[in-house]
């Protein structure tokens, strides 16, 4: 074999796999998975409203199953993959794109995430992702619906508490609205995203 073609033979073994990675980069990040991605609906409820509706719905607050699933979620801005807690309700359920997770539902991890991703909204879901924490509400005596799993905080470096405007979340907030979550603008927090309301 001559040098030039042992050249093009090493070439060709370098060349190949690089080309199947990148395929695969972007065929994972031009919308979610595309091919195998499906909004479900599956396990969805009508929001409680009221403290004895929300605890009617997910049990008492920092209960097991406010923490009891998980998911991974990327921060566009610092590229940064942020893992949090929720109640295993709101999601959790294995689909094409999503393990079995034990969750009763694909509203959050399939659902909300998915359409945000595969509508290219992801670039304005930014750092600051917070779900599960058992706590009151700042200042009061009031549980948070984050003590029982059922709210998430996104771009909170970006959405400040006590603005009535939002700075990024406005771009996927419609995705939130339409599988069911409260958008917590209307109360001065848009960071702010919760599946049952006072």
């Amino acid at each position: 074999m001559g040098l030039l073609s042992w050249e093009r033979a090493r070439r060709r073994r370098v060349l190949i796999p690089s080309l199947a990675a990148l395929i695969c980069c972007v065929l994972l990040t031009v919308g979610w998975d595309k091919a195998r991605w499906r909004d479900r609906h599956i396990g969805y409820f009508p929001r409680p409203v009221g403290y004895g509706a929300i605890v009617a719905r997910f049990g008492q607050p920092c209960n097991d199953d406010a923490n009891a699933v998980w998911m991974t979620w990327r921060e566009a801005d610092t590229g940064h993959y942020q893992t949090f807690r929720f109640h295993r309700l709101l999601g959790g359920m294995g689909t094409e794109v999503v393990s079995d997770k034990g969750g009763a539902s694909t509203r959050l991890d399939n659902d909300v995430k998915g359409h945000i991703i595969d509508n290219d909204k992801q670039e304005w879901v930014r750092h600051g992702i917070w779900g599960y924490n058992c706590r009151f509400i700042a200042g009061t005596t009031t549980w948070s619906l984050h003590a029982w799993g059922a709210a998430i905080d996104v771009s909170s470096a970006y959405e400040h508490v006590g603005h009535d405007h939002s700075h990024v979340n406005w771009h996927h907030a419609g995705t939130w609205r339409n599988h069911g979550w409260n958008w917590g603008k209307e109360f001065g927090d848009s960071m702010h995203f919760e599946a049952g309301e006072y």
